[in-house]
């Protein structure tokens, strides 16, 4: 023992390496708390996987009951077709410990999805209830892969006429997906040991629902397997493949109720089975998109809003580096982004000039077109931004489609005999939900597989017709509205706009309106030529824009030089009354509409005269105002102040832009009260000089 050992014989250098490696894996767990809000990664493992276990694992036990209800071996008795559609069989009874141990493992299937639902209600803790979940899921698989193989050796169906009946292949598929969920929730629990999330599910209250939802979809396929069971004389798990069909609208027609009670009971099961399913699909659809935009979308956004940002360029830099101080009109190339030999870049510069204005230095119409050209860069990245996700979403569900569609159809070639082109068609066909039923699933093993993927493969084929109605749908929406506009409801403006691009008709058209203005004694240029093609383009849009008219008659938008001029406290806060006003009925309306620029630098205005920090008082009206208050962002009211590029930009919140204009109208105006109730307290001001509203009707706006 030259090197010196330890009490037990082992080597002290193997012994540091096996403490250090235990010191190495220790550490790579960094369990969070679960009042922990720091961000997030791991988003499958953390949303999505909870969520598929929740909705899938019902399906698991619906397999159990079936395996536990139905005999696991039958006889053939004809091999021709019976009520059931398929081969009449008759099941003899399993051996008392195979029903014994199928119950165990039913009854540890039912325990582990209540304790997952208890985790979701939060009724039982995380580092509890999922390892509970896990443990009995996988002592389920254990107990019904144990039965399946113990059956097969000891006791199987002996003689050319006897086979494996559908509750042992339900017993099969269940034992996969306790197996399945068991291991997707244990990589659930390997990132929050690994401090990827809290020990909590986040998920949302449509989240919770769509879970409750599965379950009551499953309990009603359970109840119409009972009742159908004894109506029409079949076996329960027969009952169970017609309840399917049923609720899915597929009517293959290769089980039908053959008498007046089974036919009455169709009525009120199908109407109340197609609601169930009916918001389970409409709850997947908004939890795929949800989780698509949370975490595919947002990062979308932030990588190329962060792109944009590190191309912006600011004044004070671009300045410094050559040498001169830009002029109005003046174009600007950033140096980082010009290279000899290369073609103009097609995109305008984008200046940074958040707090130029507080500075003093450029004249306040400058600094509104510098920011004009952050704003579009915002929009810009919000266009692609909505291509991305409708593209992404149709191509997602394109590719889910044909995974379903693909290898169901190679299942169901090898379950059912047929060749694969047959079993592309069948499945293609029950994807539709056309039922044609030439093919339908006969064998043993097929129709338990039949009633897992149908219930996977349905909903799927829902969100793809979905998603094509942002985007095919939608361009075939818009070329039929182009082909109607030249040849169903000829319109004259269309024709106009298009003879117009042509050079040489575009001059003749031009020519004949100058000689028509001429002969009516009107001038070929200002005002009166505005306003006429105006007056005519309203009357050729019809009706249908009166609404839209109204609302411009009143709030008539304003060019940035009559924006940059510095009205007085008393206008602003009328303004603000009736901005209230516009903005509310906008949202109401529920529509996306987008501002121009001119308007968001009204809203702006609105939003940050009332901060006290950001405007100088009257006396120091002339003065730079103070550049430490304006560069906050918020108050105790709300926010005041953003860039359009940055993080806290109005493009970026999932509130529609009337809705979050809205909010901060409104923090503006309780922010103004607070002020002037300050001020009268105080009394530092005279109350001759508070604000007194007009009427609406006293500067000319109709009710």
């Amino acid at each position: 023992m030259q090197h010196g050992s330890t009490t037990e014989g082992m080597p002290t250098d193997e012994k540091s390496n096996r403490l250090s490696l235990w010191g190495w894996i220790r550490d790579q767990f960094h369990m969070r708390p679960p009042e922990d809000d720091e961000p997030q990664s791991w988003w499958i493992a953390s949303t999505a996987i909870p969520l598929v276990a929740a909705t899938t694992g019902p399906l698991a036990n619906v397999m159990s009951v079936t395996a536990l209800v139905v005999p696991w071996r039958s006889q053939i008795l004809s091999y021709e077709d019976g009520t059931a559609g398929n081969l009449i069989q008759e099941g003899y009874p399993d051996p008392r410990w195979s029903i014994s141990l199928n119950a165990i493992s039913l009854c540890c299937g039912i325990v582990g999805n209540m304790f997952l639902l208890f985790n979701f209600t939060q009724i039982v803790r995380y580092i509890i209830a999922l390892p509970v979940t896990i443990i009995l899921w996988f002592i389920s698989a254990g107990i019904l892969c144990g039965i399946t193989i113990a059956t097969d050796i000891y006791n199987p169906p002996v003689g050319i006429d006897r086979v494996y009946s559908q509750g042992y292949w339900s017993a099969v598929i269940a034992a996969v997906l306790y197996f399945i969920l068991g291991f997707v929730l244990m990589i659930n629990m390997l990132g929050y040991f690994l401090g990827k999330y809290p020990q909590h599910f986040s998920l949302t209250g449509e989240q919770r629902t769509l879970i409750l939802q599965m379950t009551v979809l499953v309990v009603w396929l359970l109840i119409g397997a009972a009742i159908f069971q004894r109506v029409i004389g079949i076996s329960f798990a027969d009952a169970l493949y017609f309840s399917d069909v049923t609720v899915l609208t597929l009517g293959y027609g290769d089980i039908t109720p053959t008498n007046s009670v089974g036919r009455g009971l169709i009525w009120p099961y199908a109407v109340i089975g197609i609601i169930i399913l009916g918001l389970v699909v409409q709850s997947i659809f908004k939890f795929a998109r949800e989780v698509h935009y949370d975490n595919v979308v947002q990062k979308h956004i932030e990588q190329k809003r962060q792109y944009t940002l590190e191309q912006s360029i600011g004044f004070d830099e671009l300045n410094s580096s050559q040498g001169k101080h830009p002029t109005s009109g003046e174009v600007i190339t950033p140096p980082a982004l010009t290279r000899q030999g290369s073609k103009t870049h097609h995109h305008r510069p984008i200046r940074n000039t958040i707090n130029a204005l507080a500075a003093g230095r450029r004249p306040r119409i400058l600094v509104m077109r510098e920011e004009k050209d952050r704003f579009d860069a915002m929009r810009r990245i919000q266009s692609d931004t909505m291509r991305f996700r409708r593209w992404n979403n149709l191509i997602i569900s394109i590719v889910a489609f044909g995974i379903v569609w693909c290898c169901g159809a190679v299942v169901f070639w090898k379950l059912e005999g047929i060749t694969y082109f047959e079993s592309l068609y069948f499945c293609f066909a029950s994807l539709l939900t056309i039922g044609y039923g030439d093919f339908t699933p006969q064998s043993n093993p097929g129709r338990p597989f039949f009633v897992v993927w149908s219930l996977i493969a349905i909903p799927t084929m829902t969100m793809l017709i979905s998603e094509m109605t942002d985007t095919v749908v939608a361009g075939f929406r818009h070329a039929t509205d182009v082909v109607a506009d030249y040849l169903v409801l000829p319109q004259s403006r269309v024709y106009k706009t298009s003879l117009g691009r042509i050079p040489g008709v575009s001059q003749f058209i031009l020519s004949r309106q100058e000689k028509k203005r001429r002969e009516r004694g009107f001038p070929l240029e200002g005002a009166d030529e505005s306003n006429t093609r105006e007056i005519a383009d309203a009357e050729e849009a019809g009706p249908s824009n009166t609404r839209s008219d109204d609302l411009a008659e009143s709030h008539p938008h304003r060019s940035l030089e009559e924006l940059a001029r510095d009205p007085t406290p008393f206008e602003l806060a009328q303004e603000l009354a009736f901005a209230i006003r516009r903005a509310s009925k906008q949202a109401r309306e529920g529509k996306r509409e987008r501002y121009s620029y001119e308007e968001w630098v009204e809203f702006t205005r609105l939003i940050q005269f009332t901060n006290p920090r950001a405007r100088p008082p009257s006396s120091q009206r002339n003065q730079p105002a103070n550049e430490e208050g304006l560069s906050n962002d918020e108050d105790e009211y709300g926010l005041v102040n953003w860039d359009w590029i940055g993080e806290n930009s109005p493009m970026l919140a999932k509130q529609t832009e009337p809705e979050w204009v809205l909010d901060r109208l409104c923090e503006s105006l309780i922010r103004y009260v607070s002020t002037q109730e300050s001020r009268a307290v105080g009394g530092g001001t005279d109350l001759t000089e508070q604000p007194t509203l007009r009427k609406e009707r006293d500067i000319g706006l109709d009710e």
